[in-house]
């Protein structure tokens, strides 16, 4: 049994490590979408090797054993259908371009998915609901900030909240004069 085992598993070859990928950049045009994954070196595996599946509503880009491992990216529940036989990959210096051609032309996507898009709607909600008072328009800003904001955003953000309420507190600072200022 441990010798079919270990035949099995040289028949195989060695084993490759899975890696999901979730940093792109994307950009639009009137007639596409375009994804932009970098990986310095894809130039240099076999184009067979890099594959994209499509469906009327979503993407999954596969880079198979490169630098010994497989790198995914699924893009699901995009904001708007695609036209699947127009919509392609390329291989360029250091990264893969996929390009989802729009089935509506000229449409604009205010984000890549639906669930991008909901969130933000929800978001601009809740600061409209606030905007009538302004510090509690000022604290939702910068909630806002903080919760989309990378790790140094989120540090300054917590620093100056953390300043400011030290001063609140020693009677040197009143919130609703700096914000009117």
């Amino acid at each position: 049994m441990k010798e079919k085992q270990a035949a099995e598993r040289k028949e195989a070859g060695p084993k490759r490590f899975y890696v999901e990928l979730n940093e792109y950049g994307w950009d639009q045009s009137e007639k596409f979408v375009k994804l932009f994954v970098t990986l310095e070196g894809v130039q240099n595996i076999d184009e067979s090797d890099v594959v994209v599946n499509f469906t009327e509503n979503s993407m999954n880009l596969n880079v198979n054993n490169f630098n010994g491992k497989d790198y995914v990216l699924v893009v699901n529940n995009l904001l708007h259908p695609i036209d699947i036989p127009k919509s392609y990959r390329k291989v360029k210096t250091g990264m893969v371009v996929v390009y989802l051609k729009k089935k509506l032309e000229g449409k604009h996507w205010a984000c890549l998915t639906s669930i991008e898009k909901r969130l933000k709607d929800q978001s601009d909600a809740e600061l409209k609901q606030c905007s009538e008072n302004p510090s509690d328009a000022l604290v939702n800003i910068m909630k806002k900030m903080y919760n989309q904001g990378d790790s140094k955003t989120k540090q300054m953000i917590a620093k100056a909240w953390t300043e400011s309420q030290e001063k609140v507190h020693k009677g040197e600072y009143n919130p609703m004069e700096a914000s009117l200022s």
